[in-house]
Protein backbone atom coordinates (compact mmCIF):
# COMPACT_ATOMS: atom_id res chain seq x y z
CA UNK A 1 0.00 0.00 0.00
CA UNK A 2 2.74 2.29 0.89
CA UNK A 3 4.55 1.75 -2.19
CA UNK A 4 1.26 2.19 -4.10
CA UNK A 5 0.68 5.37 -2.56
CA UNK A 6 3.90 6.94 -3.49
CA UNK A 7 3.53 6.13 -6.93
CA UNK A 8 0.47 7.80 -7.15
CA UNK A 9 2.04 10.98 -5.15
CA UNK A 10 4.72 10.96 -8.12
CA UNK A 11 2.13 10.66 -10.81
CA UNK A 12 0.55 13.85 -9.72
CA UNK A 13 3.62 15.63 -8.86
CA UNK A 14 4.89 14.75 -12.35
CA UNK A 15 1.89 15.88 -14.04
CA UNK A 16 2.09 19.21 -12.07
CA UNK A 17 5.29 19.93 -13.13
CA UNK A 18 4.41 19.33 -16.50
CA UNK A 19 1.12 21.27 -16.29
CA UNK A 20 3.58 24.57 -14.48
CA UNK A 21 6.04 24.14 -17.23
CA UNK A 22 3.53 24.29 -20.13
CA UNK A 23 2.26 27.89 -18.02
CA UNK A 24 5.70 29.37 -19.27
CA UNK A 25 4.95 28.93 -23.17
CA UNK A 26 1.79 31.30 -23.39
CA UNK A 27 -1.56 29.84 -24.45
CA UNK A 28 -0.49 27.50 -26.32
CA UNK A 29 -4.12 26.12 -27.09
CA UNK A 30 -4.70 30.00 -28.25
CA UNK A 31 -1.61 29.99 -30.63
CA UNK A 32 -2.63 26.81 -32.09
CA UNK A 33 -4.66 27.18 -35.61
CA UNK A 34 -7.21 24.70 -34.77
CA UNK A 35 -8.42 26.16 -31.95
CA UNK A 36 -11.92 26.69 -32.09
CA UNK A 37 -13.56 30.04 -30.17
CA UNK A 38 -16.16 29.54 -27.81
CA UNK A 39 -18.48 32.03 -25.58
CA UNK A 40 -15.74 33.94 -23.20
CA UNK A 41 -13.28 34.30 -25.50
CA UNK A 42 -11.35 37.53 -26.12
CA UNK A 43 -10.43 38.54 -29.19
CA UNK A 44 -7.63 41.18 -30.51
CA UNK A 45 -8.48 42.61 -33.95
CA UNK A 46 -6.52 44.78 -35.97
CA UNK A 47 -6.45 46.28 -39.37
CA UNK A 48 -3.35 47.39 -40.98
CA UNK A 49 -3.08 51.66 -41.30
CA UNK A 50 -6.70 51.81 -39.80
CA UNK A 51 -6.18 51.73 -36.21
CA UNK A 52 -9.53 53.31 -35.65
CA UNK A 53 -11.16 49.61 -36.53
CA UNK A 54 -8.88 47.73 -33.70
CA UNK A 55 -10.84 46.57 -31.63
CA UNK A 56 -10.49 43.68 -28.52
CA UNK A 57 -14.20 42.29 -28.30
CA UNK A 58 -15.11 39.15 -26.07
CA UNK A 59 -17.72 36.74 -27.73
CA UNK A 60 -20.90 37.04 -26.56
CA UNK A 61 -22.78 33.72 -24.74
CA UNK A 62 -24.58 33.61 -28.43
CA UNK A 63 -20.85 33.32 -30.39
CA UNK A 64 -21.36 36.53 -31.55
CA UNK A 65 -18.99 39.43 -31.65
CA UNK A 66 -19.95 43.10 -32.69
CA UNK A 67 -17.50 44.54 -35.02
CA UNK A 68 -17.88 48.35 -36.54
CA UNK A 69 -19.05 48.50 -39.82
CA UNK A 70 -19.87 45.03 -40.00
CA UNK A 71 -22.69 44.66 -36.85
CA UNK A 72 -22.77 40.93 -35.49
CA UNK A 73 -20.45 38.31 -36.54
CA UNK A 74 -21.08 34.91 -35.82
CA UNK A 75 -17.47 33.95 -34.62
CA UNK A 76 -18.13 30.56 -32.13
CA UNK A 77 -17.04 27.37 -33.92
CA UNK A 78 -14.38 29.32 -36.18
CA UNK A 79 -10.74 29.54 -35.97
CA UNK A 80 -8.76 32.95 -35.39
CA UNK A 81 -7.72 32.25 -39.18
CA UNK A 82 -11.44 32.10 -40.57
CA UNK A 83 -12.37 34.87 -38.54
CA UNK A 84 -9.83 36.93 -40.11
CA UNK A 85 -11.21 35.92 -43.47
CA UNK A 86 -14.96 36.85 -42.61
CA UNK A 87 -13.67 40.05 -41.10
CA UNK A 88 -11.72 40.74 -44.82
CA UNK A 89 -14.19 40.00 -46.65
CA UNK A 90 -16.98 42.44 -44.95
CA UNK A 91 -14.49 44.97 -44.94
CA UNK A 92 -13.34 44.87 -48.73
CA UNK A 93 -16.46 47.09 -49.26
CA UNK A 94 -15.01 49.89 -46.80
CA UNK A 95 -11.43 49.48 -47.20
CA UNK A 96 -9.46 48.93 -49.56
CA UNK A 97 -7.32 45.51 -49.44
CA UNK A 98 -7.84 45.42 -45.45
CA UNK A 99 -5.04 43.67 -43.65
CA UNK A 100 -6.75 41.90 -40.95
CA UNK A 101 -4.81 40.07 -37.95
CA UNK A 102 -6.99 38.32 -35.91
CA UNK A 103 -5.15 36.70 -32.16
CA UNK A 104 -7.12 35.11 -29.23
CA UNK A 105 -6.22 37.41 -26.53
CA UNK A 106 -7.59 35.04 -23.86
CA UNK A 107 -9.61 31.85 -23.49
CA UNK A 108 -12.80 31.89 -21.50
CA UNK A 109 -14.52 29.28 -23.21
CA UNK A 110 -12.28 26.52 -22.56
CA UNK A 111 -13.95 24.88 -19.70
CA UNK A 112 -14.55 22.04 -17.76
CA UNK A 113 -16.69 20.84 -14.92
CA UNK A 114 -15.21 18.78 -11.95
CA UNK A 115 -17.80 17.07 -9.58
CA UNK A 116 -17.08 15.02 -6.47
CA UNK A 117 -14.29 14.61 -4.17
CA UNK A 118 -11.99 17.08 -4.86
CA UNK A 119 -10.49 20.23 -3.60
CA UNK A 120 -11.21 22.49 -6.50
CA UNK A 121 -14.97 21.21 -7.42
CA UNK A 122 -16.84 23.50 -9.90
CA UNK A 123 -16.23 24.86 -13.75
CA UNK A 124 -12.45 25.48 -13.82
CA UNK A 125 -11.30 27.47 -16.96
CA UNK A 126 -8.10 25.91 -18.74
CA UNK A 127 -6.11 28.11 -20.62
CA UNK A 128 -4.08 25.62 -22.30
CA UNK A 129 -4.39 22.18 -23.60
CA UNK A 130 -5.06 19.72 -20.65
CA UNK A 131 -5.01 16.45 -20.09
CA UNK A 132 -6.42 14.26 -17.71
CA UNK A 133 -3.59 13.59 -15.44
CA UNK A 134 -2.91 17.38 -15.29
CA UNK A 135 -6.18 18.24 -14.71
CA UNK A 136 -6.50 15.64 -11.47
CA UNK A 137 -3.30 17.22 -10.27
CA UNK A 138 -4.79 20.69 -10.58
CA UNK A 139 -7.81 19.74 -8.07
CA UNK A 140 -6.97 16.92 -6.13
CA UNK A 141 -3.29 16.97 -5.55
CA UNK A 142 -1.87 14.08 -3.92
CA UNK A 143 -4.78 13.62 -1.94
CA UNK A 144 -7.26 12.76 -4.59
CA UNK A 145 -6.15 9.28 -4.40
CA UNK A 146 -6.84 8.14 -0.93
CA UNK A 147 -10.35 9.96 -0.74
CA UNK A 148 -11.83 9.37 -4.03
CA UNK A 149 -13.46 6.00 -5.44
CA UNK A 150 -11.63 5.66 -8.78
CA UNK A 151 -13.12 2.71 -9.99
CA UNK A 152 -16.92 4.37 -10.21
CA UNK A 153 -15.18 7.95 -11.52
CA UNK A 154 -16.07 8.64 -14.70
CA UNK A 155 -15.50 11.26 -17.73
CA UNK A 156 -18.40 12.60 -19.41
CA UNK A 157 -18.41 13.81 -22.94
CA UNK A 158 -21.44 15.14 -24.80
CA UNK A 159 -23.86 13.61 -22.56
CA UNK A 160 -21.66 10.05 -22.99
CA UNK A 161 -19.12 8.15 -20.42
CA UNK A 162 -15.92 7.69 -22.41
CA UNK A 163 -14.10 4.29 -21.55
CA UNK A 164 -11.75 6.29 -19.48
CA UNK A 165 -10.42 3.89 -16.25
CA UNK A 166 -9.37 6.06 -13.93
CA UNK A 167 -8.18 3.62 -11.32
CA UNK A 168 -5.48 2.40 -13.88
CA UNK A 169 -4.36 5.73 -14.80
CA UNK A 170 -3.39 7.04 -11.14
CA UNK A 171 -2.46 3.53 -9.44
CA UNK A 172 -0.80 1.96 -12.38
CA UNK A 173 0.45 4.54 -14.79
CA UNK A 174 -1.21 3.31 -17.85
CA UNK A 175 -1.02 6.29 -19.88
CA UNK A 176 -3.62 4.75 -22.27
CA UNK A 177 -6.09 6.44 -20.20
CA UNK A 178 -4.46 9.95 -19.67
CA UNK A 179 -6.81 11.50 -22.76
CA UNK A 180 -6.95 15.28 -23.40
CA UNK A 181 -9.61 16.94 -22.45
CA UNK A 182 -12.29 19.20 -24.20
CA UNK A 183 -14.29 22.08 -23.29
CA UNK A 184 -17.34 21.26 -21.62
CA UNK A 185 -16.43 17.58 -20.23
CA UNK A 186 -17.39 16.56 -17.24
CA UNK A 187 -15.56 14.64 -14.23
CA UNK A 188 -17.13 13.09 -11.61
CA UNK A 189 -15.06 11.63 -8.63
CA UNK A 190 -17.68 10.29 -6.05
CA UNK A 191 -16.19 10.14 -2.55
CA UNK A 192 -15.34 6.43 -1.46
CA UNK A 193 -16.09 6.60 2.20
CA UNK A 194 -19.71 4.74 1.21
CA UNK A 195 -17.20 2.36 -0.20
CA UNK A 196 -14.50 1.64 2.66
CA UNK A 197 -14.31 -1.05 5.53
CA UNK A 198 -14.38 0.25 9.42
CA UNK A 199 -11.95 -1.93 11.53
CA UNK A 200 -13.10 -1.38 15.38
CA UNK A 201 -12.50 -3.23 18.55
CA UNK A 202 -9.21 -5.38 19.54
CA UNK A 203 -6.99 -4.55 16.79
CA UNK A 204 -3.39 -2.72 16.77
CA UNK A 205 -4.70 0.19 15.17
CA UNK A 206 -8.61 0.60 14.30
CA UNK A 207 -9.23 2.07 11.64
CA UNK A 208 -11.02 2.86 7.99
CA UNK A 209 -10.09 0.89 4.94
CA UNK A 210 -10.31 1.62 1.58
CA UNK A 211 -12.27 -0.98 -0.01
CA UNK A 212 -11.29 -3.41 -3.17
CA UNK A 213 -12.57 -6.16 -4.34
CA UNK A 214 -11.78 -9.55 -3.04
CA UNK A 215 -10.79 -8.02 0.53
CA UNK A 216 -11.94 -10.30 3.36
CA UNK A 217 -11.81 -10.23 6.77
CA UNK A 218 -8.92 -11.46 7.78
CA UNK A 219 -7.23 -8.91 5.01
CA UNK A 220 -9.10 -5.76 6.98
CA UNK A 221 -7.97 -7.35 10.53
CA UNK A 222 -4.00 -7.53 9.28
CA UNK A 223 -4.69 -4.32 7.22
CA UNK A 224 -5.31 -3.03 10.68
CA UNK A 225 -2.01 -3.70 12.53
CA UNK A 226 -3.50 -7.28 13.26
CA UNK A 227 -5.53 -8.44 16.79
CA UNK A 228 -4.10 -7.40 20.34
CA UNK A 229 -3.79 -10.20 23.07
CA UNK A 230 -7.08 -9.35 24.36
CA UNK A 231 -8.86 -10.23 20.84
CA UNK A 232 -11.34 -13.35 20.83
CA UNK A 233 -11.55 -13.46 17.35
CA UNK A 234 -13.63 -16.11 16.72
CA UNK A 235 -16.14 -13.41 17.96
CA UNK A 236 -15.43 -10.92 15.03
CA UNK A 237 -18.94 -9.57 13.99
CA UNK A 238 -19.53 -7.78 10.98
CA UNK A 239 -22.44 -5.48 10.06
CA UNK A 240 -22.65 -5.20 6.71
CA UNK A 241 -25.30 -2.91 5.01
CA UNK A 242 -26.03 -5.68 2.00
CA UNK A 243 -28.51 -5.56 -1.15
CA UNK A 244 -30.98 -7.23 1.08
CA UNK A 245 -30.63 -4.87 4.15
CA UNK A 246 -28.32 -4.42 7.24
CA UNK A 247 -27.13 -7.91 8.44
CA UNK A 248 -25.13 -8.93 11.68
CA UNK A 249 -22.56 -11.24 10.38
CA UNK A 250 -20.03 -13.92 12.63
CA UNK A 251 -16.78 -14.93 10.89
CA UNK A 252 -14.77 -17.01 13.16
CA UNK A 253 -11.18 -15.54 12.59
CA UNK A 254 -10.05 -17.48 14.86
CA UNK A 255 -10.29 -20.54 12.69
CA UNK A 256 -9.17 -19.00 9.87
CA UNK A 257 -5.44 -17.95 11.31
CA UNK A 258 -4.78 -20.71 13.21
CA UNK A 259 -6.00 -24.06 11.94
CA UNK A 260 -6.31 -23.04 8.40
CA UNK A 261 -10.35 -22.84 7.20
CA UNK A 262 -10.04 -20.77 5.18
CA UNK A 263 -13.97 -21.38 4.15
CA UNK A 264 -14.58 -18.83 6.94
CA UNK A 265 -12.78 -16.15 5.56
CA UNK A 266 -16.19 -13.96 4.65
CA UNK A 267 -15.43 -11.69 1.72
CA UNK A 268 -16.59 -7.95 2.70
CA UNK A 269 -18.52 -5.65 0.56
CA UNK A 270 -18.30 -1.86 1.05
CA UNK A 271 -19.33 -0.15 3.88
CA UNK A 272 -18.57 -2.79 6.32
CA UNK A 273 -17.76 -2.56 9.57
CA UNK A 274 -15.93 -5.54 11.73
CA UNK A 275 -15.98 -5.70 15.27
CA UNK A 276 -13.35 -7.49 16.82
CA UNK A 277 -13.99 -8.00 20.59
CA UNK A 278 -11.94 -8.59 23.87
CA UNK A 279 -12.10 -11.92 25.41
CA UNK A 280 -10.15 -15.26 25.53
CA UNK A 281 -9.47 -17.76 23.14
Amino acid sequence: MKGRSGFKAILFLLAAVVFLSMADRGNLQAQNDDYKIGAEDVLSISIWENKQLDRVVTVRPDGKISYPLLDDIMVEGLTALEVKEVITKGLTRYVSKPEVTVTIQSIGSYKVYVLGAVNSAGALTLKRKTNLLQLLAMVGGGNLAENADLEKAYLLRNDHRLGVDFSKLIEEGDTAQNVELLPDDVIYIPDSFSRRITVIGEVTSPKTITFKNGITALDAVLMAGGPTEEAYLNGTTIISRRTDGEKTLKVKLYDVMKKGKLDKNMKLEPGDMIIVPAGVF
